[in-house]
């Protein structure tokens, strides 16, 4: 799963996807400043909100990340 975070996260030109998880919580990335990944190996992806708020979301909780273009 962290790989294709990182394949989504560093596409260029950037598009906009959704992380869901296994909540059926769905966490929009608007752009590739919104997204931060862990170092190799992470377990841990934190994406920033509208508002500027964090979300902390563990690997292990997200299903499907999702774009409207493919990666």
């Amino acid at each position: 799963m962290r790989e294709k975070l990182v394949k989504l996260a560093g596409q260029m030109p950037f598009v906009p996807f959704t992380i869901e998880l296994n909540s059926a919580r769905k966490i929009p990335v608007r752009s590739s400043d919104h997204i931060f990944l862990e170092a190799e190996k992470g377990s841990l992806t934190v994406v920033q909100d509208a508002r500027g708020l964090n979300d902390l979301l563990p690997v292990l909780h997200t299903t499907a990340p999702t774009s409207k273009e493919p990666a």
